[in-house]
């Protein structure tokens, strides 16, 4: 895939260049500023690098400054995989300002640059037009997922004023126009395989619809199981219909995003900030327990040389794997080197530029599909066999060159979570449950979820939103919060994040209806439409 991006280079940085000059603060394009409803006139010619636009922005929060705003202070922290150095991150402490930054990275730069698409493309070229909705589709569920209701239908329209809606309606907005743009495509791909839309300028896929297709079928079975415990009817029509389409079946759908120095030298923000993203205790239960071969990957050894009086337990970190409590103690911040980085492809020796940033996997699909037949669901086949072959995909993924042996050794392995020992704590292993498939039902589900939570790394936001929603894997409670509308004496999670003072003053009237739609306070506790657990409420 590197090299496929070095090969294209070139014509992007002269693509880029001529649309966005530096991309900078004087750019023609920053009137795409924070203004959810401005929309600017482009020559089709344009449409290209707007695409690129869209998707680099519409993954902000895994690249540059906003992966550190938001990502390893929001949702590694609640992901299960990371605990973060920043004491206050850790303790849920959220950076007001950040809320507004963030949000506006999305919709002040992806979501303008692909409405523009949409309105430029829809008569005259309706394969751009469906390939930008289905990048729109993406960058929108995930905010729903954060913040509840928003705009959806209005953002982009030149409204002063644009209407918020629940996560209801934009999820049924975004089923609709997923179906709608397969529909539209898949004859468009048979009659010509070879369709290209965007060409260099959809730095993911390359402009090859195909794969399109197969991203918004999987998104698509993604969705379906988000909304499967509140609307168990519309969830199975959407599975079964995606999963009779064409979906990420192999490695080489593998979504994935390389930023390019025109855009202002964004970057993996992994790799940024992989001194502040430490091992949890949670990941280490399972990785070590299922002698899980991806644990080197993920996570490098602890090699800091200890600080004076650090105590012998440890001491013993060094040379190993180990992870640190969620929500750890102040006194425990002094020996935050002691635990374990993330792996050496996010550093210390890479450039940050250079490194993938993940979109979407292709394990993920069979691990959605599996749980779609363990709920009796029509997805092709049972769901012991889809859940292996999930597993199968993500070790090759990881470990290119694994043998069939050892894969068939960790699917067929018996061995259970451990009690990582995260001095001074000992609450005892997370689970009784193997990586070998179960027979009981209950077992089963426990095990499909918690292997995809194993693949869906490093994507914290998924691995969030699916705990949100299964309360799987099962995580260690966290030991403290700072946050005084998260009370864990009530077994209370961070369920999402609260809006931007920017809206409340902006849109006072709309901030009212969206509270209104979010069926509780705007408050960090309140679950989204879709969570059904009433979190302590």
């Amino acid at each position: 895939m590197k090299a496929l991006f070095i090969n294209k280079l070139s014509y992007l940085i002269v693509l880029t260049v001529a649309l966005l000059g530096n991309a900078g603060c004087t750019s023609e394009f920053d009137s795409f500023n924070s203004n959810k409803t401005q929309i600017m006139d482009v020559a089709e010619k344009e449409l290209a690098g707007l695409f690129s636009r869209a998707q680099i922005h519409g993954v902000a929060w895994l690249s540059g400054d906003q992966y550190g705003r938001a990502t390893r202070n929001w949702a590694n922290p609640l992901s299960g995989y990371f605990v973060t150095s920043g004491f206050s991150s850790e303790q849920l402490v959220i950076n007001y300002d950040h809320i507004t930054t963030v949000q506006n990275a999305f919709f002040g730069r992806s979501i303008p640059a692909a409405v523009v698409i949409q309105e430029k493309s829809k008569e005259t070229n309706p394969v751009a037009y469906h390939v930008a909705t289905i990048w729109k589709a993406y960058v929108m569920y995930q905010l729903a997922d954060v913040w509840g209701p928003l705009p959806y239908t209005e953002a982009g329209s030149g409204k002063s004023t644009v209407a918020y809606e629940s996560v209801e309606a934009i999820y049924d907005h975004i089923f609709q126009e997923l179906a709608a743009a397969v529909t539209y495509l898949t004859p468009e791909v048979q009659a010509n395989p070879a369709l290209n839309v965007f060409g260099a300028g959809d730095i993911i896929y390359e402009g090859d619809v195909s794969k399109w297709i197969k991203f918004a079928n999987t998104m698509r079975l993604r969705l379906a199981m988000r909304v499967s415990n509140i609307d168990a009817a519309r969830a199975k029509q959407e599975a079964e219909a995606a999963a009779q389409g064409a979906t990420m079946d192999s490695n080489d759908d593998n979504a994935w995003i390389v930023d390019i120095p025109s855009f202002n030298g964004l970057e993996n923000g992994m790799v940024r900030n992989r001194t502040s993203m430490l091992m949890s205790a949670d990941i280490e239960s399972y990785m070590k327990g299922f002698a899980d071969p991806r644990m080197p990957v993920y996570f490098s050894p602890v090699t800091a040389a200890p600080i004076p009086g650090t105590p012998p337990e440890i001491l013993a970190n060094i040379g190993g794997f180990h992870g640190l409590m969620p929500g750890y103690a102040a006194s425990d911040e002094a020996y935050i080197r002691m635990y374990s980085p993330v792996g050496p492809q996010w550093g210390p020796n890479v450039v940050s530029t250079t490194v993938p940033m993940p979109v979407k996997f292709a394990a993920e699909t069979y691990f959605l599909k599996a749980e779609g037949a363990w709920r009796g669901w029509n997805m092709g086949a049972p769901a012991k066999e889809l859940y292996e072959k999930g597993i199968e995909l993500s070790l090759r993924q990881w470990i290119p060159d694994i043998s069939q042996a050892a894969i068939d050794a960790y699917t067929n392995g018996g061995s259970l979570p451990v009690d990582p020992q995260s001095f001074p704590y000992t609450d005892g292993a997370l689970s009784d449950t193997p990586v070998k498939f179960a027979q009981g039902a209950e077992r089963q589900y426990e095990q499909i979820i918690t292997q995809k939570w194993l693949a869906l790394y490093p994507d914290a936001w998924e691995a969030w939103a699916e705990h949100r929603r299964t309360r799987l894997p099962k995580l260690y409670k966290r030991r403290q919060t700072l946050n005084t509308d998260i009370n864990l004496a009530k077994g209370q999670l961070m369920t999402r994040m609260v809006y931007p003072e920017s809206e409340k003053i902006s849109q006072p009237e709309e901030m009212q209806h969206a509270v209104e739609l979010l069926g509780g306070p705007d408050r960090y506790s309140t679950p989204i439409w879709w969570d059904i657990h009433p979190n302590g409420n």
